[in-house]
């Protein structure tokens, strides 16, 4: 069972047969991603698509849904996680989690599956960084 406060919706589809699915609304997969960026780690490898996905998200401006990102990083154990971590404390963790970024690992990862592989050769710790700034939430 996903921790709690997460928000869902329903989508519609007519292919290939009119069907409903119930998903996670954006800022709540957002935060799941956010986890994953923190969390998903042996010593300082982390999944490329992780990293990927965190600029999709921020490039489309979505929101973080804060308490279900508190909620998960409490049921992993994340050291220091609590109920109230603010918008600043998640950005000041996620600061500290690109210090430690293999980036030429995190994008060996990735290249296979993108189409512009120059679209990478941004990527290290100020990249990043930067992106942390514009970082909001619910």
């Amino acid at each position: 069972m996903p921790p709690p406060f997460a928000r869902f919706e329903n989508k519609f589809r007519l292919l290939p047969i009119p069907y409903a699915v119930r998903l996670y609304d954006e800022p709540s997969l957002f935060a799941g991603k956010l986890h994953a960026v923190i969390c998903r780690a042996w010593k300082n490898r982390i999944k490329g698509r992780d990293l990927f996905d965190f600029v999709f998200y921020i490039s489309r401006r979505t929101r973080v849904n804060l308490k279900h990102l508190n909620a998960r990083l409490t049921d992993s154990g994340f050291e220091g996680a609590r109920d109230d971590l603010s918008i600043d404390d998640i950005k000041q963790i996620l600061l500290n989690r690109f210090e430690t970024i293999d980036y030429d690992m995190a994008k060996t990862d990735v290249r296979p599956f993108i189409t512009n592989p120059a679209s990478l050769d941004v990527w290290c710790k100020e990249f990043f960084q930067a992106l942390t700034a514009s970082l909001t939430a619910e």
